[in-house]
């Protein structure tokens, strides 16, 4: 189980849960402070950075576009070329215009560039709307991997792809499931570090962390059983998804049978054979009936999720 995956709030939009997904390294834990940066985010070392490499952009534009893209490198091209004639044609005075000019001005570029970038401002923007497994102690960070797992099973099937569990708003409803569990269970690792950083040494403090553990043990079991029921509507997903393709494959094979019963009747003329090539037609129906079953039983699995998002 990856440390580095995340479950990101689903009311962030979805270009800004794939930058924070994408750079775990740059999030926050959630007892973390988060610092505010100063001068956007810029240290000395941008600026040491800036300062070596202004006068390489000031007189050799052309060698540093070809470490960019194409518009870069075709822009640094031509600078080089104007540059190289420039000095041909007033050596000197190109030269002084340059260094008094041109490369501060390189200079304060390439430091603008420099500071925060988008993951990091948005770690600190968000802080508090994301959770990392490796955030969490191992019971917790199970659990939590279970409900992802489960709400991934079901959104990538091919059920879902075609609509067939439309009923239940699976890109509305599961991601909302998931970010509630998440969050139930960084409460719970944050409550049950405290209780168990606690001592018990007054009979007094062990009366009141009596109850508190009590509670502890119910909510694990809570959402544990939420969990539980994710996994079963992911249960029933997978089933679909087998009978989506069993009857596929029993389609194919019957639109096909025409062409089996003319080998057959020009080879063996065998009515047997024809019988057979025939019955691909009723298994076809069987499928498919098992599959409008298998559909409608994740339906309902599916649909008994809601009240518990309303709950939550």
């Amino acid at each position: 189980m990856a440390q580095s995956i995340v479950v990101v709030d689903p009311q962030i939009p979805q270009e800004e849960q794939r930058i924070l997904k994408s750079a775990p390294e740059a999030l926050y834990g959630p007892m973390e402070t988060v610092p505010e940066p100063r001068l956007g985010g810029r240290t000395g070392r941008d600026a040491f950075f800036a300062l070596w490499q202004a006068p390489v952009w000031t007189f050799l534009p052309g060698l540093m576009g070809t470490f960019h893209g194409s518009r870069v490198r075709a822009a640094g091209l031509a600078a080089q070329a104007v540059l190289i004639g420039a000095l041909a044609w007033q050596p000197r005075s190109v030269f002084t215009a340059l260094v008094l000019a041109v490369l501060p001005a390189a200079f304060l570029v390439l430091l603008a560039l420099c500071g925060e970038d988008a993951a990091g401002r948005l770690a600190r923007l968000r802080h508090g709307h994301y959770v990392q497994y490796g955030d969490l102690a191992q019971k917790y960070r199970s659990l939590l991997y279970r409900a992802a797992k489960a709400v991934e099973t079901v959104l990538e099937s091919e059920v879902n792809a075609h609509g067939l569990l439309d009923d239940v708003r699976n890109t509305v409803t599961l991601p909302a499931q998931r970010w509630e569990i998440a969050q139930t269970l960084m409460e719970l690792d944050r409550l049950t570090d405290e209780h168990e950083g606690t001592r018990a040494d007054d009979p007094r403090v062990a009366e009141l962390l009596a109850p508190q553990k009590e509670i502890l043990r119910l909510a694990t079991a809570s959402v544990t059983e939420r969990i539980a029921a994710l996994e079963e509507y992911a249960a029933q997903t997978r089933a679909a998804d087998e009978a989506l393709e069993q009857w596929r494959t029993i389609q194919r094979l019957a639109a096909n049978g025409d062409a089996y019963q003319e080998l057959l009747a020009r080879t063996v003329r065998d009515e047997l054979a024809l019988v057979e090539i025939g019955g691909l037609t009723e298994q076809a129906r069987i499928v498919e009936e098992a599959l409008r079953a298998s559909v409608a039983k994740a339906r309902r699995t599916g649909l008994s999720l809601v009240p518990e998002l309303k709950a939550g």
